[in-house]
């Protein structure tokens, strides 16, 4: 945000940056003091704050052409999709995904996004076919910029919805369908290539949203001197 508050940068990368900015530079006048361009500044926003993890894919992966790789900066979506029941129903999968996408602010499909599929239940032709089916209708919005579809799922079935777009749909946008994987809303992924070694591929993972620890509270509680009681360091 620096570079936008000094003049440095003008473009726009999709993050908060420019907005709180121009807020800034709007307000500096009525602070009484000048503005003092430092020699280090800090280009990255929020993304910086990030926690980054690495996961590696399962094996039972399917990526076509093998040049969309790697993908880097993909926001995650995880929808509540209806996978528990015998069948599936693509309508609801299609609305389901639509929600996570509006409530994202990515509607738009300007950006690829990465789409978390908790798999359940059996893989069979028509569960995977109503999914698949669901799912494009879903994405119609980011696969019409010509984005590859982008299905990150927990279970073993990603080889599987992969071939089935390619070989059932005929899908013509590029496909990315990686499995082993623990993802939430708010994470971003960059999916390296494919490992020659394991046929899976790394995924480094950058979460915005960070989890709370009650031991955390609950240990500066206790260590917190008491009334009365004075503080000793060892």
């Amino acid at each position: 945000m620096a570079e936008y508050i000094y003049g440095g940068e003008a473009t726009a990368y999709g993050d908060l940056g420019p907005e709180p900015a121009a807020a800034i530079r709007a307000r500096i006048g009525d602070f009484g003091a000048p503005l003092a361009r430092p020699d280090a500044r800090i280009r990255a926003t929020v993304i910086g704050a990030s926690q980054y993890t690495v996961q590696v894919s399962g094996s039972t992966i399917y990526v076509s052409p093998l040049e969309t790789l790697p993908l880097r900066n993909v926001p995650v979506i995880a929808p509540d999709l209806p996978l528990h029941g015998d069948s599936i129903d693509p309508a609801a999968v299609a609305a389901a995904i639509k929600a996570a996408l509006k409530r994202l602010d990515l509607a738009d499909g300007a950006s690829p996004v990465a789409l978390f599929v908790p798999w359940r239940g059996s893989a069979t032709f028509r569960r995977l076919d109503d999914f698949c089916k669901g799912a494009a209708e879903g994405l119609a919005a980011v696969l019409a910029h010509g984005h590859p579809i982008v299905l990150a799922g927990d279970g073993d079935v990603g080889g599987l919805l992969g071939i089935h777009y390619c070989e059932e749909m005929k899908f013509k946008n590029p496909i990315v369908s990686i499995d082993g994987l623990e993802l939430k809303e708010f994470d971003y992924i960059d999916i390296g290539a494919i490992l020659d070694t394991s046929g899976a591929v790394p995924v480094v993972i950058k979460s915005l949203v960070f989890p709370a620890s009650e031991g955390l509270g609950k240990d500066w509680e206790a260590a917190r001197p008491k009334p009365g009681v004075a503080a000793v360091s060892p």
